[in-house]
């Protein structure tokens, strides 16, 4: 965008938003005007239908023929007479109605008015000025209840031809503003000129030097300002550069080779560290590679089981061969759902969700991981199966909190991880899935976390070797038969007995629990445990919590 469009975006506001309050406020003025005369005049004509009517009836009331029906119609046709010699035009008119929204005259309206908005305000506040619609157009009116013949006087006028004047107004000053913006534009962009040809020209010098590598090109200085000063001292830089030309080359011989190198650098490492990682690595120099921060993460612990007696059974390629498929499958899971690979540790995977780069949904994208880990280790041990390779079995811990994360290491050998007691607790729940048999366990941490996306049961609530304070732990899942729910169901209300110290009605529970779910290990647990406490119940101050005594 050119300077001069710039500067004419920077001062046409000064001349519209007068403009523009001056017209809104001129056209306000006029409608609010004409609507104050407008309410007096409607409000006149209908004060005036209204004594007519007072007189028509003080008339029959004098005569004593206010209960002939004759009469009073008679006088009735004589206020409609009278409506339709004061009427405003021919688009404004009255109409009577009653309280049931019968109207009274004129008779070609429609028969009844209740269906209409307008009816319930007129017949709630009896007097006043009023903006409708009525069979599609908008009109504007005023009304008065005259109580004696049950009456809802109403005078209205089509609401164009009522703001017709002020419309007018609002033309003229449109059109006003349009000429005035058109020369002001005009006298802006003449000024402008003025203004930055001097700039231009410095411009033209500049496109000049760099076209050409000429720099022993110079502006023409035109006028003792500012621009002025610009052009003078644009000219002692120019000969600055021709001084250091030839150290900016090696400069930049040098910087190409340094992104060389650093993309090099990315090329080899990438294989083996997230790139969020080699990012920060790259733009972190000297001492800082070792600050830590405090950061909010969730952490995935995943084991296979029994992989010492796996190992056994195969060939030392044949075992690398299937661990890096495994782990293939197992990365990629968790890359596509935004966590990074902290370490491999032997057979075991630990990943971080949440570091260097915080996501909202981290801790879900976690427990999605773990369950689509579980969904992949299926089709991995059908080909394990088919090559006569044995199937791996997995047990996966997360838990959500609070670590320490940075580059943690010295100065020759660094290892971007996390730590802390959330790591250590997620490490905790991953030995877990041992005693529950559950593939996946994750804390109460986690859980309060992912629980709007998943589905999940508490298993128990464990004080795991290392902490005093107990944690709830939950199995998730995202889809499960009625017959698995059901199951799940009756192991939440066993639980809840267990609690309250119903061992005996627990028990009973985990039972059916147990052969729903077809030798459901938590619901195994829990029956022995009600055996153990129904022969040696528990102190008073028994809290339920399992207390682990191994890693």
């Amino acid at each position: 965008m050119k300077i001069r469009t710039k500067v004419l975006m920077v001062v046409l506001p000064l001349f519209i938003f007068p403009l523009l309050l001056i017209g809104i406020t001129a056209y306000l003025s006029a409608r609010n005007g004409i609507t104050k005369v407008a309410k007096e005049f409607l409000g006149y004509k209908v004060t005036e239908m209204y004594k007519y009517c007072s007189r028509q009836e003080d008339i029959i009331t004098g005569t004593g023929l206010v209960d002939v029906v004759d009469y009073r119609k008679i006088a009735q046709k004589s206020a409609e007479d009278y409506a339709n010699a004061i009427r405003l035009s021919e688009t404004g008119y009255f109409i009577a109605f009653n309280s049931e929204g019968e109207v009274m005259f004129p008779k070609e309206e429609e028969a009844n008015l209740s269906n209409y908005d307008f009816f319930s305000t007129i017949t709630e506040t009896k007097k006043g000025l009023l903006a409708f619609s009525y069979k599609g157009i908008n009109r504007v009116g005023y009304y008065l209840y005259f109580e004696l013949w049950d009456w809802y006087i109403l005078l209205s006028e089509h609401k164009k031809i009522f703001y017709e004047d002020a419309d007018n107004i609002k033309n003229q000053v449109a059109y006003t503003m349009g000429i005035t913006l058109i020369c002001a534009v005009c006298l802006i962009l003449f000024f402008i000129k003025k203004l930055t040809d001097p700039v231009g020209n410095v411009v033209a010098t500049m496109q000049e030097i760099i076209t050409n590598n000429d720099l022993s090109q110079r502006v023409r200085v035109e006028y003792d300002d500012e621009i002025g000063y610009l052009a003078t001292w644009f000219n002692r830089m120019v000969g600055d550069l021709e001084i250091a030309y030839n150290q900016i080359k090696e400069y930049a011989y040098k910087s190409v080779l340094a992104k060389t190198s650093e993309e090099r650098i990315r090329h080899i490492f990438q294989k083996y560290v997230p790139a969020e990682i080699i990012d920060e690595v790259l733009k972190t120099k000297g001492e800082k590679l070792l600050v830590g921060k405090k950061q909010w993460a969730t952490i995935l612990f995943s084991d296979i089981r029994r992989f010492t007696s796996i190992s056994e059974r195969l060939s030392a390629e044949e075992l690398v061969i299937s661990l890096n498929t495994y782990f293939n499958v197992m990365v990629n899971i968790i890359i596509d759902h935004k966590g990074i690979i902290d370490k491999f540790i032997g057979d075991a995977i630990m990943a971080i969700f949440g570091a260097p780069v915080l996501h909202d949904d981290d801790p879900l994208q976690a427990v999605f991981t773990a369950l689509s880990m579980l969904k992949s280790l299926k089709s991995f041990n059908r080909k394990q199966t088919l090559t006569g390779k044995p199937p791996f079995k997995i047990g996966i811990g997360l838990n959500t909190g609070e670590v320490i994360v940075g580059n943690i290491g010295s100065t020759q050998k660094l290892d971007y991880t996390c730590i802390g007691d959330t790591v250590n607790l997620a490490s905790r729940l991953e030995g877990l899935t041992k005693l529950y048999r559950t593939p996946i366990i994750i804390s109460e941490y986690t859980y309060n976390e992912a629980q709007s996306g998943i589905m999940a049961r508490e298993i128990d609530s464990v004080r795991v070797k290392g902490k005093a304070k107990p944690v709830k732990i939950y199995q998730p899942y995202i889809e499960a038969s009625p017959k698995i729910k059901d199951g799940y169901n009756i192991f939440n209300e066993a639980m809840h007995l267990y609690r309250n110290k119903s061992f005996k009605e627990a028990s009973k529970l985990f039972h059916s629990s147990n052969e729903i779910l077809e030798k459901d290990t938590p619901s195994s647990l829990y029956m022995d445990r009600c055996e153990e406490l129904i022969h040696d119940p528990p102190e008073e101050d028994w809290d339920g919590v399992y207390i682990a005594k191994t890693k």
